[in-house]
């Protein structure tokens, strides 16, 4: 097996902690027994709790987005505008896949809170990875609509705080799926950048 197959492995097992008994459950040992492997051999890959969190986070947030974005991309003709949408719509939690990662999400956003030096690096290169998606597709949907001096990044903090918020009263039963859907159009609506039509 190779260095990277090996690794693989162990996320894996650790990604299946976390679903399972839920992320405070997750130890270097816990992942280790799950993967069948020493606990040295997590060790030597991952160096700390710290270390093993940001690799799992990384790892599936970085799935889910791909997964996102591909699907958005094999849509011929669609606009910047028109593409952000879709993108928006598909973070919420609308799918078993979706809900689980959005439980994860809430479950480092405490873990961050209460223990800053295991999860909070992890947690916020996380954001921070979503901000760059988020600012990239605004800034290409503002270009196309001819939208002067936005602050694209500031739009997309605006954008993920609202998003986060939704797809927590989705959870929670606050409010429906359909109802966070239109919500996210509302805001979008409101938005001069956002305007761009499908040149589909």
């Amino acid at each position: 097996m190779t260095v990277e197959d090996r690794r693989e492995q162990i996320l894996a097992a650790a990604e299946r902690v976390t679903t399972v008994d839920g992320l405070e459950a997750l130890t270097m040992r816990s992942a280790a027994t799950a993967a069948g492997v020493s606990l040295r051999l997590v060790q030597y890959y991952f160096h700390s709790k710290a270390g093993l969190l940001d690799a799992v986070l990384t790892r599936l947030s970085e799935r889910g987005y791909a997964k996102s974005a591909a699907r958005i991309e094999a849509i011929d003709g669609a606009s910047a505008a028109v593409r952000l949408r879709m993108f928006a719509r598909s973070v919420l939690p609308t799918d078993e896949e979706g809900r689980r990662f959005h439980r994860l999400g809430v479950s480092f956003a405490s873990l961050a809170l209460r223990e800053p030096a295991v999860a909070q690096s992890a947690y916020s290169a996380n954001l921070a990875g979503l901000e760059a998606v988020l600012t990239r597709m605004i800034d290409d949907a503002a270009a196309e609509s001819g939208t002067d001096r936005i602050d694209a990044t500031a739009e997309a903090r605006i954008l993920m705080s609202a998003l986060h918020g939704l797809g927590t009263m989705v959870m929670v039963g606050r409010i429906g799926e359909i109802e966070a859907t239109e919500l996210v159009e509302q805001l979008l609506d409101g938005r001069t950048w956002a305007d761009a039509p499908d040149r589909s």
